[in-house]
């Protein structure tokens, strides 16, 4: 058996021999790929100097001496809303202008007074009182403070949020080059799966793993392609492989351990290569890598389980890699054990576990009731994996141990 991470040296290494091309979407098609080139901001951004409150616009200097108690009048020439031209210059030292939020500051100002500082002169509708003193520069954007024109803001290899899609359109794209999305042809194996709409026969079960590998998939940015179920005839079998063959990536799940039935690594035996077929992890132990016909190819175990396990930790980052993403890897953090964990492996054991919250707030994992490899039910609550070396327990609560965040 090899160990986790030569197992995913060599899936990655062996799969990115055929880097994908870069294809050119829409800004509304474009999240959660990668981005494939760098962009260059055309402007600066803002593209002005800019007003952050509501409020007035003055010279500091005017205002040096207000108080509560004795605020400084100054009379209102203008109101400048965002959109539309800057005014006149102010004539006198006692004037202001009335701003709103985005509106273009003018260079005769250098400060905004908030509309929370200030009162109206009761007696002088045109005029305002201001009540505090002001800094140079107060709740002004200067021009080009977040982006300034000419530099690279987003870079190749960038994962593309709706944050992301905005600083794109402020910069003036309506489209984006990214990576495709992989194909990823999904193969089922075995004389006992039937559909999830059939009513299984007697030792037969419906085909989970093919519906959670597409949704796998598809999570990961890959797009997954469900082939027709192969059941356990070796011709049958490589003529799904060969019709598999056609894409990025080939998944199969069942045929890949050492029984009489398993017939998976026989075609590959056949018709491809196999780089390794066992991995010391708990669960998912008999997993197959290699390339069927030149398409890299993953014989993921039949249970459940570990069908999921293994394609987290080995399909997963090939399919981000694929599309650019060298930053693939979950988030890990060290959390203590909230209670007891008594089993013991040698394998590396990834156990599922939930993060869960202290009475003083504090983060802490709790493993799922029942860790074998069939019991689907344990995903329930699952939103991290507990990684236990091999032939490391027991665990007692408050143990600090690595733990993979799955999801919040």
């Amino acid at each position: 058996m090899i160990s986790v991470e030569e197992a995913q040296r060599r899936v990655i290494k062996g799969a990115l021999s055929k880097p994908l091309t870069p294809v050119i979407v829409s800004l509304e098609e474009s999240l959660g790929r990668v981005l494939a080139e760098p962009i260059v901001s055309d402007l600066d951004s803002p593209p002005f100097d800019n007003s952050s409150m509501d409020g007035f616009a003055v010279q500091a200097k005017s205002v040096a001496g207000a108080r509560p108690d004795h605020p400084v009048p100054l009379d209102v020439v203008a109101t400048i809303s965002a959109g539309h031209p800057v005014p006149d210059s102010l004539t006198r030292l006692d004037q202001c202008y009335r701003i709103m939020t985005g509106a273009p500051v003018p260079r005769d100002v250098d400060a905004v007074v908030q509309v929370e500082w200030t009162e109206k002169d009761p007696r002088h509708p045109s005029r305002v009182l201001i009540k505090r003193p002001v800094e140079p520069g107060l709740n002004i954007r200067r021009q080009g403070a977040d982006m300034a024109k000419g530099d690279t803001i987003l870079r190749s290899g960038t994962r593309i949020t709706p944050a992301i899609i905005g600083i794109a359109a402020t910069l003036g794209r309506t489209s984006l080059p990214v990576y495709p999305a992989p194909r990823v042809a999904i193969i089922s194996t075995g004389d006992e799966i039937v559909e999830p709409s059939e009513q299984p026969g007697p030792g037969q079960i419906r085909n989970s793993n093919a519906y959670a590998l597409y949704a796998a998939v598809a999570e990961a940015g890959g797009q997954p392609v469900l082939m027709a179920h192969a059941p356990d005839h070796l011709q049958t079998i490589v003529e799904r492989l060969d019709q598999a063959a056609q894409y990025e990536l080939i998944l199969s799940s069942g045929g890949v351990s050492v029984g009489d039935f398993d017939l998976v690594k026989t075609a590959l035996d056949q018709h491809g290569t196999l780089d390794f077929w066992r991995v010391n992890v708990k669960p998912g132990k008999p997993i197959a890598y290699g390339h069927y016909r030149h398409t890299p190819f993953f014989g993921l175990p039949g249970n459940p389980v570990s069908a999921l396990i293994t394609f987290e930790l080995f399909v997963r980052p090939v399919i981000r890699q694929l599309q650019g993403d060298s930053r693939w890897r979950r988030l890990m953090v060290v959390l203590p054990l909230m209670q007891d964990f008594t089993e013991v492996s040698d394998r590396r054991h990834y156990v599922r576990c939930r993060i869960e919250y202290d009475g003083s707030g504090k983060a802490g994992i709790v493993p799922s009731p029942d860790q074998g490899s069939a019991i689907q039910t344990s995903w329930l609550d699952a939103t991290a994996l507990m990684m236990v070396p091999e032939n490391t327990g027991p665990l007692l609560a408050g143990t600090e141990v690595s733990v993979m965040v799955l999801r919040p």
